[in-house]
C-alpha cells in the first residue's frame, strides 16, 4: 500500500518560496516567506467555508499596487487578511476575478477586486479550487499545488507528463500529424479539453476515443447513437483552423487566444471561435448523461450515453503511471473504487485496436487511458482538478 505523507500549509509554503526563487520576474512581486505562509494559510482555510450553502472558490493576487490593473474596483476601507473575509468577499469573484492583496505595516488586507486577465504580465495567484485544494500561479504558469495534505511542484509546464502528447501518440491517425513544437496533435488537445469542460461542470463523467476507420467499438452499448449533426465538432474545427497553416496558430486559435496588442488588450474573438467554443460546450455536457461520451479520431460524435457491457476483461493488469513524478508501476482492476475507472480500462482492453478513454471524476480528478498498437493499457493519472492536464 502506497504511503501518505501528508504535509501542512506551512510546509506548502516554505517549498513554494523556495520553489518560485529561480522563476523570479522582476516585474512581478513574490510576497516575503512570512507573507506567503499566512497567504496560503489564509486561503486553505477560507476554502473550508461555505456561503450560502455553496463551498467558495476564489483567487486572490499578489499586488502591492494598481500598476498595470485594468477594471479595478479599489475599496474604501481596506479589509484585514482572514480566511472568514476572504470567505465573504468570495462571491464578488470568477475565473477572471481576483482579489488584490498588499502588505499593510506587518499585516496584510485585501484592497481591491482586480480582472487580472487584462494585466500583460500574469501575478502571482492563489487559487482556491475545492476544499482544502490550493493552486498557485506566477507569470501565467501553474506552479504548484496543495491538495489536503498533498503538495505538487513543477517550474516548467512540460515536466508534468502531457495527456494530449500520450494521446497524440497513442493513435496511429494522429501521430503523423503532431507538431514537432508542441508534440500534440490538435485534435488531441480538443479532447483533453472537452474533458476539462467536463471537469467544470462537476458531474463527472467519461469520454471514450476510437480510430475513426472502426465501424463500431467492441463491448459497448450506445443508448444514444447519433445520426445526424454528429460531425458538428469536426466541421466547425475545420472552420476555426482554415485560414492558418502554422501549427502553433491554429492551437492558438483553437484556444480562443489571440496575441495581446502593445498595450496588453485581447482582440475579440471571431464567430468561428465562439461557434467552436460552443460546440465544445454542447459535447462536453452530453457526458452528463448517464454513462459515456464515444468520438472517434477525426472529431464525429459516435453516440452518448455509451454503456460499456460487464463483462470478463481479457486480462486485469496494466501499467499504472504518475503524470507528476513519471513514477510506474503494475496494478489491476481492483486497485479502483468506482465504475468509471474500471469500465474505462475495460473498453481499452477489448477494443482490437487503439483505444483511450478519460475519466473524470466528481471530485476533481482526471485520469487517461490508453490502449496503444502494441496491446499495451496504461492508466495516466490521477491529475487533481487538472494540475498539468493539457
Amino acid at each position: 500500500m502506497k504511503e501518505e505523507h501528508l504535509q501542512a500549509t506551512g510546509e506548502f509554503a516554505a517549498q513554494l518560496m523556495t520553489h518560485l526563487e529561480p522563476l523570479r520576474d522582476p516585474a512581478l512581486a513574490i510576497p516575503s516567506a512570512a507573507q506567503l505562509a499566512a497567504l496560503v494559510e489564509a486561503v486553505f482555510y477560507a476554502s473550508l467555508h461555505e456561503e450560502e450553502a455553496r463551498r467558495v472558490e476564489f483567487g486572490v493576487a499578489w499586488k502591492p499596487d494598481a500598476s498595470e490593473c485594468a477594471a479595478v474596483l479599489t475599496l474604501d476601507t481596506p479589509v484585514r487578511l482572514t480566511p472568514k473575509n476572504l470567505a465573504k468577499l468570495a462571491p464578488a469573484t470568477s475565473g477572471s476575478t481576483a482579489i488584490a492583496l498588499r502588505p499593510d505595516g506587518d499585516a496584510i488586507v485585501a484592497w481591491a477586486l482586480l480582472e487580472r486577465n487584462t494585466a500583460v504580465k500574469q501575478p502571482l495567484i492563489v487559487r482556491a479550487l475545492d476544499a482544502g485544494v490550493v493552486r498557485v500561479d506566477y507569470a501565467g504558469w501553474p506552479r504548484a499545488l496543495y491538495a489536503r495534505g498533498e503538495i505538487v511542484l513543477f517550474g516548467d509546464h512540460g515536466q508534468v507528463a502531457s495527456a494530449s502528447e500520450m494521446l497524440s501518440r497513442n493513435f496511429e491517425a494522429w501521430r503523423g500529424g503532431i507538431d514537432p513544437g508542441t508534440g500534440i496533435h490538435l485534435c488531441a488537445a480538443i479532447v483533453t479539453r472537452i474533458a476539462s469542460q467536463v471537469l467544470a461542470h462537476r458531474h463527472g463523467g467519461m469520454i471514450l476515443v476510437m480510430p475513426a476507420d472502426v465501424p463500431a467499438a467492441i463491448g459497448v452499448r450506445a443508448h444514444y447513437p447519433i445520426t445526424g449533426g454528429g460531425d458538428l465538432l469536426a466541421k466547425r474545427y475545420s472552420r476555426v483552423i482554415r485560414d492558418t497553416a502554422v501549427a502553433s496558430e491554429q492551437l492558438a486559435r483553437l484556444k480562443g487566444s489571440r496575441a495581446r496588442t502593445y498595450d496588453g488588450r485581447v482582440t475579440v474573438r471571431d464567430e468561428d471561435q465562439i461557434a467552436f467554443a460552443e460546440t465544445i460546450e454542447l459535447v462536453a455536457r452530453l457526458t452528463a448523461v448517464d454513462n459515456a461520451l464515444l468520438v472517434d479520431t477525426e472529431l464525429r460524435v459516435r453516440g452518448f450515453g455509451v454503456q460499456v457491457i460487464e463483462g470478463d476483461a481479457p486480462r486485469m493488469q496494466f501499467r499504472h503511471r504518475n503524470p507528476y513524478s513519471g513514477e510506474l508501476h503494475f496494478d489491476d482492476l481492483s486497485t479502483f473504487k468506482g465504475t468509471r475507472h474500471p469500465a474505462g480500462v475495460i473498453y481499452c482492453m477489448r477494443q482490437p485496436r487503439e483505444a483511450a478513454a478519460i475519466i473524470v471524476s466528481q471530485d476533481g480528478h482526471l485520469t487517461l487511458v490508453t490502449k496503444d498498437r502494441e496491446g499495451n493499457v496504461e492508466v495516466l493519472g490521477s491529475y487533481e482538478h487538472a494540475f498539468g492536464w493539457r
